[in-house]
């Protein structure tokens, strides 16, 4: 399970910084914060080729016309 960060930690991140967050501002960045840490542990597990629908092409000789 990834750290909480915590209000405490969050200021000291903030102040070094050198950023003032409104009370609002620091709620929105603490919700993105655990969205991140959420999508790190999804994008950080091994994938195959396939996970990277961008690099197939599946064009039909009518969308070539």
């Amino acid at each position: 399970m990834p750290p909480k960060l915590t209000d405490e930690s969050l200021d000291y991140l903030l102040d070094a910084a050198g950023l003032v967050l409104t009370a609002e501002q620091k709620a929105d960045l603490a919700t993105t914060h655990e969205a991140l840490t959420a999508m790190k542990a999804r994008v950080r597990k091994p994938r195959g080729r396939m996970a990277e629908p961008a690099h197939t092409f599946g064009y039909t000789a009518e969308d070539l016309a």
